[in-house]
């Protein structure tokens, strides 16, 4: 395959509407091949609207879990079969991607950091539990419809963030994350605080915490000192 990212057939941008991020979301697809592309948005709630069981910001947090199942929805409407969908503050690394990817994965990971410790099972890959973050990863067409009745049941309870939901199914299916990761946030302006956000020394914490410290890359054994 000469595009790696083919092995995905729909993308899906859970986009903030704003110029330069569409500016700078739309060079990253177009320097890795990934093709059409739909942004996806939903609107945050208005400001009378409370939500006690998020962690930060809950009408931005919910706004958020709104963008990333109005794009699963969307995913089920369109017949796709290995949808990824991403955030639109991530770059990519297109050297990252494995060759081949688990015949049996549910959720696949191409960020983030786990929450429980991983296994390795090859160069690039390892089968994961509980994780978070969810600026890029895709779900198997056969899990779309039960993810979806599944964060329906989850939003209403303790610490429904979206990525701690993703997660926890994550945990009771096969899913694996590729590492070296294939894309990280960049440091900008966060959808949910309005305020700059800077993730690396977490996500560093996470995977060498969970892979352990001779198995990191370089920059995560970095990070997670600093």
């Amino acid at each position: 395959m000469d595009n790696p990212f083919g092995f995905f057939d729909r993308c899906y941008c859970i986009h903030l509407p704003n110029p330069q991020r569409r500016v700078t979301i739309e060079a990253q697809f177009e320097r890795v091949g990934i093709k059409g592309v739909q942004y996806v948005h939903a609107d945050r709630p208005p400001p009378q609207f409370e939500m006690s069981n998020m962690r930060r910001c809950g009408r931005g947090e919910f706004g958020v879990n709104l963008s990333h199942i109005k794009a699963v929805v969307h995913a089920i409407a369109d017949g796709a079969e290995r949808p990824l969908f991403v955030e639109d503050d991530i770059v990519f690394d297109p050297k990252a991607m494995p060759a081949e990817f688990p015949s049996d994965w549910d959720v696949l990971y191409l960020g983030g950091h786990p929450r429980e410790n991983v296994e390795r099972v090859s160069d690039s890959l390892v089968k994961v539990g509980k994780f978070s973050c969810a600026e890029a990863y895709a779900l198997r067409r056969g899990v779309l419809v039960e993810f979806f009745g599944y964060w329906c049941n989850r939003i209403s309870k303790l610490e429904a963030m979206y990525d701690f939901i993703l997660g926890e199914f994550a945990e009771t299916h096969h899913a694996y994350c590729v590492y070296p990761l294939v894309c990280e946030q960049i440091i900008g302006i966060s959808q949910i605080s309005g305020k700059v956000d800077d993730k690396r020394k977490l996500v560093a914490r996470g995977w060498v915490n969970h892979l352990g410290r001779e198995h990191v890359t370089s920059a995560h054994l970095k990070y997670s000192t600093v």
